[in-house]
């Protein structure tokens, strides 16, 4: 039994060891920083927050058209194919296309795979896209080479789905059943950044000067340490910042503990981000993290290009891939694709220097362009030149012939009377 449960066993969503059944307020584990973490109360760290939230954007914004592959070669928009609304528009009654590909992006970067089921009609065509939640969804092998998706129902009943029919986008994969969230593998990166925010809060919620010793050049006599405590009580919180204390009968207050500075509590908290961006990949730039210099590039242009290449790319194929697999039949010329081309624009200076390169050169039109920039085509806008004396394509191959020389070279010119 031992052997077939390594082979045949669950396998769940998210790190090895963490049961999936459970509801996502109950999953968290301490940290040795003294904070428990699970996948939903790690977004109360601002830098990871921010990361997900921008990578589920990101993908979620841009368009997600049905194309048509041309022969010999080409592509043409299909908003003709039942898909095409399907992926570009609305995957169900209930959400749209933005929200259905943002939430699997969520869950995929903090339980470590988004995964949706795909509901079939009479035709076997998908016809409704729904997400599933991850920490109710496991991974079981029936075969060595095939699995199940067994889903916790709210009636606490199983539904068993196969392979095909659900979209699966994993997070990260030691193997190809195995998977893993990037919370729980970073957790205690994690809980050191919530133990941060926690010791900040705490800090200056204690007020201006956060602890501190009274003492007294003798021993009291008439008031207790108790009825001490009491009397203080109010110059306690941000509410007794700055207030006039007066200290009788010789007693002296002096401040105790580091200031932040001395700390390195500021300098710390710029560590705790630089770590969260480095799991997510994300620049710290679009973290609103300004304070270091990075060598993706010399400017934001550079930065923004760094992005889309090396974190969004690898998201978008994977979606696309997926798509392709599990939606489109391999013999039907379709396929989806993401429009990057909003995200890979640059300054207008430079996007205009190319447009008119790629004009001179022949490989653009007027409408090509004008495509691009999100305008209509206008008439006559689909000609094409070639370099040189830029000849419209369909005109190239005319030869212009020059008129008859006299027995001088010249050019004889035929003069009206």
């Amino acid at each position: 039994m031992g052997l077939l449960r390594r082979i045949f066993g669950f396998r769940s969503f998210g790190y090895r060891g963490e049961s999936p059944w459970l509801i996502p307020d109950l999953a968290a584990k301490g940290t040795a920083a003294g904070v428990a973490i699970s996948e939903k109360t790690a977004l109360s760290v601002t830098a990871v927050w921010a990361c997900v939230r921008l990578i589920a954007h990101a993908i979620a914004v841009l368009p997600l058209p049905v194309y048509k592959k041309l022969t010999p070669r080409g592509k043409e928009r299909a908003p003709a194919h039942p898909l095409y609304r399907l992926l570009h528009d609305r995957p169900n009654p209930e959400i749209s296309s933005f929200q259905f590909r943002s939430l699997l992006s969520v869950h995929q970067n903090l339980w470590g795979v988004g995964i949706a089921e795909i509901v079939t009609g009479n035709s076997g065509r998908a016809v409704e896209l729904w997400p599933l939640p991850p920490w109710r969804v496991r991974q079981r092998k029936i075969t060595p080479r095939e699995a199940v998706y067994d889903i916790r129902l709210d009636d606490g009943t199983t539904r068993t789905l196969p392979s095909y029919r659900c979209l699966v986008f994993p997070s990260m994969q030691i193997w190809t059943d195995e998977w893993l969230s990037p919370i729980s593998v970073h957790r205690e990166t994690v809980g050191f950044a919530t133990a941060l925010s926690e010791f900040g809060a705490k800090t200056f919620g204690q007020g201006t000067n956060p602890a501190g010793i009274i003492t007294h050049p003798t021993k009291l006599k008439d008031v207790s340490e108790e009825a001490l405590k009491a009397r203080f009580k109010p110059y306690e919180g941000l509410s007794g910042s700055h207030r006039l204390m007066l200290l009788e009968e010789g007693m002296k207050f002096e401040r105790v503990g580091l200031p932040p500075e001395d700390a390195q509590y500021l300098q710390t908290r710029q560590f705790s981000i630089s770590e969260i961006s480095r799991i997510y990949n994300v620049p710290l730039h679009l973290l609103q993290e300004h304070t270091k210099t990075t060598s993706w590039g010399s400017g934001i242009e550079e930065l923004n290009l760094a992005f889309v290449n090396w974190t969004l790319q690898p998201y978008l194929t994977q979606w696309e891939q997926e798509i392709s697999a599990k939606l489109f039949d391999e013999n039907e010329p379709y396929f989806a694709e993401f429009l990057l081309t909003a995200l890979l624009r640059g300054r207008t200076s430079e996007r205009y220097a190319a447009y008119a390169t790629g004009r001179q050169w022949g490989w653009l039109s007027v409408n090509d362009i004008r495509e691009l920039e999100n305008m209509n085509p206008i008439e006559d806008g689909d000609i094409y030149l070639v370099p040189g004396n830029m000849t419209p394509a369909d005109k190239a191959g005319e030869q212009l012939t020059p008129p008859p020389s006299n027995d001088n070279g010249e050019n004889e010119t035929t003069e009206e009377p």
